[in-house]
Formats: C-alpha cells, sequence, structure tokens
C-alpha cells in the first residue's frame, strides 16, 4: 500500500508542476483544467476510501504549497472528494468514456461546492470562490471533462503499480 501511495503522490506533484508552472502561463487558456483532480479521482476509484482520502490529503497539501492559498484548504476539500469516490470502488467501472467524464464532472462540481462552503467559514481569508454560474467554472468543467478519459487512459497504464492489492483481499474475506 505504501507504494502504491508514494507512486501515487509522485504522480501527484508532476500533475501539480504541469497545473502551476506549466498550464498556468499559457495566455490563451482561460482557466486552467485540475490535473491533479482529475489523478486524485482516478486514484480514489481504483484504489477506495483510504487511498483516495489519503491521495486527496497528499494533493491538497501539494498545492498548497506550491500555489499561495491559505495552508490546509485543499487538504480539507481535497481529502473529502477522495473519500467521496472511494467509496465507490467496487462499483465504478471506468475503462470506457463515459464514466470518466461523469465521475470529473461531479468531482468538479463538488470542488466549487466544497470550495464555497469553506470560503463562508472564512470570511476574512480571501480565497478565490468563484460561483458555479460562471465562464470560469464552465471553461474548467468543459477541459477537465474532455481530459479525463485520456489521463484515466494514461494512468491506466501504471494500474498494476498504482493498484493496492489488500482491497481485492478485503473484499473477498467479508
Amino acid at each position: 500500500m505504501a507504494k502504491s501511495i508514494l507512486i501515487s503522490s509522485f504522480i501527484m506533484l508532476c500533475a501539480t508542476v504541469i497545473e502551476t508552472a506549466v498550464l498556468s502561463n499559457i495566455s490563451f487558456l482561460y482557466v486552467v483544467p485540475d490535473l491533479v483532480l482529475i489523478c486524485s479521482i482516478y486514484f480514489s476509484v481504483l484504489n477506495g476510501k483510504f487511498a483516495g482520502e489519503t491521495t486527496g490529503f497528499i494533493s491538497g497539501l501539494i498545492l498548497d504549497f506550491m500555489t499561495g492559498i491559505p495552508f490546509g484548504f485543499n487538504c480539507l476539500f481535497r481529502t473529502i472528494i477522495g473519500y467521496g469516490f472511494g467509496i465507490f470502488t467496487e462499483t465504478i467501472i471506468f475503462s470506457g468514456f463515459v464514466m470518466p467524464m461523469l465521475c470529473v464532472a461531479i468531482g468538479t462540481f463538488a470542488k466549487y461546492f466544497l470550495t464555497f462552503l469553506i470560503s463562508l467559514f472564512f470570511p476574512n481569508v480571501h480565497i478565490l470562490a468563484i460561483g458555479i454560474i460562471s465562464k470560469e467554472f464552465l471553461f474548467e468543467l468543459v477541459l477537465n471533462v474532455i481530459l479525463a478519459p485520456a489521463i484515466f487512459k494514461f494512468l491506466g497504464v501504471f494500474k498494476k503499480s498504482l493498484a493496492v492489492k489488500d482491497i481485492k483481499e478485503k473484499v473477498d474475506h467479508a
């Protein structure tokens, strides 16, 4: 399990660097796609609740360090999203195009909803809370949904080293 989380964390670090250093500097992109969210959803659905919340927390931690957002902000909602998608480990088959797109669309909605809720509890901290009815949200949603199948297929190449083998054994014993 530790090997899987370490490899997932390395992939999250690479996705964060691509997202913050490369994609954020492309001038024609109105909003940057959330590659880290897409990877986190993949790891959550692949490995379950514990690995989902762990990779969600680690991805949030990396994003908090790389961006200037207050510490713990990304950790909180990404942990919740990771746990939420980890619940559906045995029920979601994400080998096609539709399920990755649907999962990432739901994850993007959850990200914006949780960002809005968290910003309500911290009114003194000026966090960019973009509303769900905005062109920024719609642009990010479209980018995330379009990129989801390609990223899921790419991560599927590393499925053997990313999958936690304990999950199948625990389900068989239950």
